[in-house]
């Protein structure tokens, strides 16, 4: 027997791989499931619908200590929630949260590439997610502006064919319904199609259509204990269907995917039931509380059949999420980037406690005070279209003996550094080879605006929002007129609706714009934290820019192009847009 040495071994070549090792081609376009950042047991959690109370007698301090060394056993229990549900033991499938049974379901009936599949949108993102993982090509029938499921569009979808249908009822985040009677519709209509319903908040709508499982054997309905039940970080979740269908998914599902602990707490919270049917009454009674505080504050959101509501905030959604935040209360900015998505500007805000809501209140009340909506006046909150123009075409016809071109003093206002009309003129006649010290031009051009303004000025927006506007946040003027010029033509208009107005001349350490020291001053003297500054020309957008403020640009005198080049962040083409803007009022 010859004895190998190292040396006389057989030499491998070590080759690195030739390519990376990817995933499916599905799994590249599919982002991760946002969830909760961690660390959140130290705030108020009012983003997740959980159950922030909990039922700490039912959770497992005295579980024995073979439930946890040996593998689970489901039977004992299943028939349990068999008798509560009054449902037969083999309809019934334990899983690992409600998201475990959308994934098995998917995967038990989804024929890859091959199946289509029907959502609505938005709608809780797991449903695209296992879908699309399980092979499905997807049909999203989008809500309705008042985020009630599309019911004809769903129709439609269906004529067209769909393996499975997927929705909750309530849905999350809206809180729309499908009344009992279309699911029990659709189930008979197509017979072909699988529908599933999940109930995950459907204790607190106290609606159900489990009992149609019996009826049904192209019907499941999912139901979680995370909710309610106050369960979510034991993760357990049930599927309901008939015994055929189940019998099918558990070929799929894991084998031990529900631990003991759940078991144990579920098992406990059966004999408290009542203790659960109470928390959901105290729940909705508290979520009437939150609507009627919020409504009495000018906001208005979609109240839906869930234990959450979406708050329309509008261009605020992030900002008011990250102040929270900072008070150490989570909410959920549903927002999406896109002005006709009807999701745009929501953030959800689940129900809590007493305790809880009133810190959210205060976070609701600090936010609202210190963030304030400025405004420009000329042109943006007022028609000045005649009268300064008209008074600058004058003074410029006078001195120069030629009148402006058409574009000529528009076209100068969008150079910037011009937001003062009599500066303007001055500078239009300079480029006609005309000297005129600005100050012997004033007086005469004050003269003359005052003759022409109260004749042909105009309010541009609705007293009505400005009155809805003001009782949310506080409202500023910060105008490039004189102190005369507004006091004798709109003061008795505008001084009852704002803290305060500020005049070019005002404050005598304070620059005019393009500067932004009237907009930082405004900030100073009223301790705001942030807010938006509303205005038409080059200088508004620049000042706004610099003072650390939300430009939006108003298209009255200058273009869009211009406007965004200054730093307009938001354009409207109408000031009235701003009850949009704010989302001021509900879906009409």
């Amino acid at each position: 027997m010859t004895n190998n040495t190292a040396a006389d071994a057989p030499q491998i070549e070590l080759k690195a791989p030739r390519r990376t090792i990817l995933p499916k081609r599905v799994v590249l376009d599919l982002a991760a499931y946002e969830k909760p950042k961690e660390g959140r047991r130290d705030f108020v959690r009012l983003d997740f619908c959980e159950n922030t109370e909990g039922f700490p007698a039912a959770y497992p301090r005295d579980m024995p200590a073979d439930w946890a060394s040996s593998y689970p056993e489901y039977s004992k229990f299943c028939a349990r929630l068999a008798d509560f549900y009054n449902i037969d033991e083999s309809c019934i499938m334990l899983t690992n949260g409600s998201d475990e049974g959308i994934s098995v379901v998917c995967n038990t009936f989804i024929e890859p590439g091959e199946d289509w599949a029907i959502i609505s949108s938005p709608c809780f993102s797991m449903f695209a997610q296992c879908l699309r993982l399980a092979g499905a090509s997807l049909k999203s029938v989008s809500v309705k502006p008042d985020l009630s499921f599309d019911l004809d569009g769903i129709n439609t979808a269906l004529n067209e064919g769909a393996k499975v249908a997927l929705f909750a009822s309530p849905e999350n985040p809206t809180g729309a319904m499908i009344p009992a009677e279309q699911i029990d519709q659709w189930c008979i209509d197509y017979p072909d199609t699988l529908f599933v319903i999940d109930e995950a908040y459907g204790e607190f709508s106290k609606t159900s259509v489990l009992a149609k499982v019996k009826e049904f054997s192209n019907l499941l309905v999912l139901k979680t204990f995370s909710k309610a039940w106050g369960m979510a970080g034991l993760r357990l979740g049930c599927v309901f269907g008939q015994r055929e269908l189940v019998e099918y998914m558990r070929r799929v599902a894991l084998p031990y995917s529900v631990n003991a602990a759940a078991l144990w707490t579920a098992d406990k919270l059966l004999n408290r039931a009542q203790d659960i049917y109470s928390y959901v009454e105290s729940i909705n009674l508290r979520k009437q509380q939150l609507v009627e505080d919020l409504e009495n504050r000018n906001y208005v959101m979609v109240n839906g059949a869930g234990n959450s509501v979406l708050l329309s905030v509008g261009i605020n959604a992030e900002s008011f999420a990250s102040y929270c935040y900072s008070s150490r209360i989570l909410v959920r900015n549903r927002s999406t980037d896109r002005h006709f998505d009807p999701m745009w500007g929501r953030v959800r805000i689940s129900v809590g406690t007493d305790d809880e809501q009133k810190k959210l209140i205060e976070a609701v009340d600090n936010f609202s005070s210190t963030y304030g909506v400025i405004f420009d006046l000329d042109d943006t909150l007022v028609d000045t279209s005649v009268s300064f123009d008209q008074v600058v075409a004058e003074l410029v016809l006078k001195y120069s003996g030629r009148a402006l071109d058409c574009f000529e003093l528009k076209n100068l206002r969008e150079e910037g550094g011009f937001n003062d009309d009599w500066e303007a003129t001055v500078e239009l006649l300079r480029r006609r080879q005309i000297a005129v010290d600005i100050e012997q031009l004033k007086p005469e051009a004050i003269s003359l605006y005052l003759q022409v303004a109260p004749k042909t000025e105009k309010l541009s927006i609705s007293l009505e929002i400005l009155e809805r506007l003001r009782q949310r946040h506080p409202l500023f003027i910060v105008s490039g007129r004189r102190r005369v010029e507004y006091e004798q033509v709109w003061a008795n208009t505008m001084d009852p609706l704002f803290k305060r107005v500020y005049c070019v001349d005002d404050l005598a350490d304070c620059r005019a714009k393009p500067w932004p020291d009237y907009l930082s001053r405004a900030t100073q003297d009223f301790n705001l934290r942030s807010g938006v500054y509303i205005g038409n020309s080059v200088d508004d957008m620049k000042a706004a820019s610099q003072a650390g403020l939300t430009a939006i640009g108003l298209t009255t005198t200058t273009s869009e192009a211009v406007l965004r080049s200054a730093g307009a962040q938001i354009i409207i083409n109408d000031i009235n847009q701003l009850e949009q803007i704010f989302q001021l009022r509900g879906i009409q």
